[in-house]
């Protein structure tokens, strides 16, 4: 990881860091009303590269990340401490896992400040606008507003099942398998019927090699086309790597939704292990593995993994091709999602 200019690290010293300062005061208090530690990590390296253009003065930067993020806290804050908003306040409780409230930092693909809770990373997302911010202060209704509609997704089903009398009817050209097109700016999917007619348009040849920095943060990089999809079959455990993320983040939704439990279990635990596994580059939430593994006990012999369904949704559902089967499979998809 490159190392941060000298006045980035004062500026964290003397503003985000500060023990008595006002953003750790601020995150006292929150953590004071929660009965919970409230832990967040910046990627500063990654914060500036996303915001560079805006932030001439790296001392600034920091200065504005500290108070977004004091904005944010005090919403949260100040919603919890409000008996008007007992039913959400405990949905944010029964969020919290293992004593801590998480808290991620990223930047908006837009010029808005926004905040969302996300279930695969377990915490709540604060994105910074892609703009320069004068007053942070000002984004105090927005972070409240956002804040009060982040478990409204909790109540939307994902996929509706298909019931008793759609499997009776028989598999004609309305029952077959849908596609699924894609926001590229949220990465949310969304199935829906395709034509079977269209053709992929031809992609341009690459001619001339471009520079690092002239490349967009691989969240957004990785959602053009070709989508690369490698398969590793097990008995006890099944690996998917893929390139789109979006893509890993439809099967393990899926997956998890209509898993059995494993009642032979005493602790009655899903049959399958379905784990989404962050990427290491990039800024925000980039999934580049999905592991599905069966509990290693005497009772692993009740379920295993298996490819077939697997390979099906990879190729019936999200409309990837096989390219090999030597060892792993390998499937490809140059047809880019459509976009919502």
């Amino acid at each position: 990881m490159p190392s941060l200019p000298l006045k980035v690290q004062v500026s964290i010293r003397d503003h985000w860091a500060k023990e008595d300062g006002p953003l750790q005061t601020t995150l006292k208090g929150l953590q004071e009303l929660l009965g919970h530690e409230v832990h967040i990590e910046p990627e500063w390296h990654l914060l500036i590269t996303a915001l560079d253009e805006f932030y001439p003065d790296k001392a600034n930067f920091v200065v504005v990340v500290t108070g977004c993020v004091q904005a944010w806290a005090k919403s949260l804050t100040e919603l919890l401490d409000d008996s008007a908003n007992e039913e959400w306040t405990e949905k944010v409780l029964d969020k919290i896992k293992y004593g801590r409230l998480r808290l991620f930092l990223e930047v908006s693909a837009s010029n808005s400040a926004s905040s969302s809770w996300s279930e695969q990373r377990n915490g709540f997302i604060v994105s910074l606008p892609k703009e320069k911010v004068i007053q942070p202060a000002e984004l105090f209704p927005v972070f409240r507003g956002k804040l009060l509609t982040s478990f409204e997704d909790d109540k939307k089903p994902h996929l509706a099942r298909r019931g008793a009398a759609d499997a009776s009817v028989g598999l004609g050209a309305a029952d077959e398998w849908a596609d699924v097109e894609m926001d590229a700016k949220t990465g949310k999917p969304q199935v829906v019927e395709q034509p079977s007619n269209l053709s992929a348009p031809a992609k341009p040849k690459v001619e001339f090699l471009p520079s690092a920095a002239s490349l967009p943060r691989p969240d957004e990089l990785f959602l053009r086309p070709p989508y690369h999809l490698s398969l590793f079959p097990g008995h006890a455990e099944i690996q998917i790597h893929c390139s789109h993320s979006p893509s890993l983040k439809l099967l393990a939704e899926y997956l998890e939704r209509w898993c059995r439990i494993n009642h032979h279990d005493t602790t009655e635990p899903p049959a399958v292990q379905v784990v989404l596994c962050q990427s290491a580059f990039g800024l925000g939430e980039v999934f580049d593995k999905l592991v599905l593994s069966t509990k290693e006990t005497r009772y692993t012999t009740k379920f295993q993994v298996t490819t077939p369904m697997i390979v099906a949704m990879v190729e019936g559902v999200l409309g990837y091709e096989l390219v090999s089967t030597q060892g792993t499979w390998s499937f490809r998809r140059d047809t880019e999602f459509k976009i919502l």
